[in-house]
């Protein structure tokens, strides 16, 4: 009998050993595709709204392709390569955020729970030389080939350290309002 036991735990352990060879395991590491992909921000003032856009950033994505779950996520812009539509306002943007001092934005997950295809992300943003835990829900969806990912988070401009732009003395709100949307090619059947 003990003999059996050994042959049937042995067997089990094969089995699953087979398992996670045939069908994944590890996540894919995949890379956003750069033109479909974008990170956004949004400034209020009493007087009007101001959108800046970036396609210029490196976004990637660990995804489990046996289990249809997002595993990680990080992403890195450039501090210059938002455009709000208006070069002047631009580099008034660049003069406040220190953008020579610190050209990038950066974000790594920690942690993310998913309930079907919405996801509850934290992490680490890092803005303007400082690193401050964050978490913000996002959404993920399948469709001809292609994984994307759409998230929007608030972050206070003072809590990193920045001085409110003003627009006739009066300041812009606190809350920087940041949405993103990630599209990625999806893995390949047996590509592990």
């Amino acid at each position: 009998m003990r003999k059996f036991k050994k042959v049937c735990s042995c067997s089990i352990a094969c089995l699953l050993a087979y398992t996670a060879i045939s069908y994944g395991g590890a996540p894919e590491h995949l890379s956003a595709v750069k033109n479909d992909s974008f990170l956004k921000y949004e400034l209020v003032h009493p007087l009007h709204r101001v959108e800046g856009v970036s396609k210029d950033l490196s976004c990637t994505m660990d995804f489990d392709e046996a289990t249809r779950t997002v595993q990680a996520a990080t992403f890195v812009a450039e501090v210059m390569s938002f455009d709000s539509g208006n070069s002047s306002r631009d580099s008034h943007a660049m003069e406040v955020l220190d953008a020579i001092t610190y050209p990038e934005v950066s974000f790594t997950s920690k942690k993310i729970v998913e309930s079907g295809q919405n996801l509850d992300v934290e992490g680490d943003l890092t803005f303007h030389g400082q690193t401050k835990p964050i978490d913000f829900p996002a959404t993920w969806a399948s469709s001809g080939g292609k994984i994307s990912v759409d998230g929007k988070a608030d972050v206070s401009l003072t809590a990193f350290g920045i001085e409110r732009p003003s627009l006739l003395l009066i300041p812009v709100e606190d809350t920087l309002h940041i949405a993103f949307t990630m599209v990625f090619s999806e893995p390949t059947q047996g590509s592990h």
